[in-house]
């Protein structure tokens, strides 16, 4: 896995549906120089929101309407990612929880202007978190970003939770599962082009433009 690029992302939502709901926030931070881009993303669609989301993120209706347009954000962020000069599968995106929850909202957003993401590979940190966990014998069934931080002792930014924060937390807990504790996790890189699950129906994206 030489020459590879790795990036830590982080998005907030208003929900779980990457089709229905929308993006909040973006933050990524491009690891070999710990640059971090993060923009907030205003909703078209805020009465969509999901009312638990939004009281985990500490967000009101107000501050769904706030923020950059959605295809600004990606033109900048799309940006921001190919400044390496690589291709999407030398470009590794690591995240908690990214591959089940946020690579979907990544892909749609993408998607929504007509352009695929550029990153072809990624990184969990929560199965690297189990994988210490199980080498040193602790029990825990919490693996979410703040339990697995104070599971190895990091000091983290704040306890307030934004993508912002969370990815420069998350980027702390790859650096220290990697480098202190020497955990592998070459073998947890997955290679999932855009869609790999399938594209979203016209109907699925019309909802995006409505």
């Amino acid at each position: 896995m030489c020459g590879l690029s790795y990036y830590v992302v982080d998005l907030e939502t208003s929900g779980l549906s990457s089709i229905m709901h929308e993006p909040t926030e973006i933050s990524i931070i491009r690891c070999k120089d710990r640059v971090q881009l993060t923009r907030m993303i205003k909703c078209k669609h805020p009465e969509r929101a999901n009312f638990d989301a939004l009281r985990i993120t500490g967000k009101t209706m107000s501050d769904l309407r706030n923020g950059d347009d959605l295809k600004d954000v990606v033109e900048e962020c799309d940006k921001f990612l190919k400044e390496d000069n690589l291709t999407r599968e030398h470009r590794c995106v690591i995240g908690h929880n990214i591959i089940t929850f946020d690579k979907k909202f990544l892909h749609v957003m993408w998607a929504s202007v007509g352009k695929e993401f550029p990153c072809n590979l990624y990184l969990d940190t929560i199965p690297l978190t189990k994988l210490f966990a199980k080498r040193e014998g602790i029990i825990t069934r919490k693996f979410n970003l703040h339990a697995s931080c104070d599971m190895l002792g990091i000091k983290k930014y704040a306890e307030k939770h934004g993508a912002k924060v969370d990815t420069r937390n998350n980027y702390l807990l790859w650096k220290a599962l990697v480098e202190d504790k020497k955990i592998d996790y070459l073998p947890l890189i997955k290679n999932l082009p855009h869609y790999i699950f399938g594209e979203p129906s016209d109907e699925e994206l019309e909802l995006l433009d409505e």
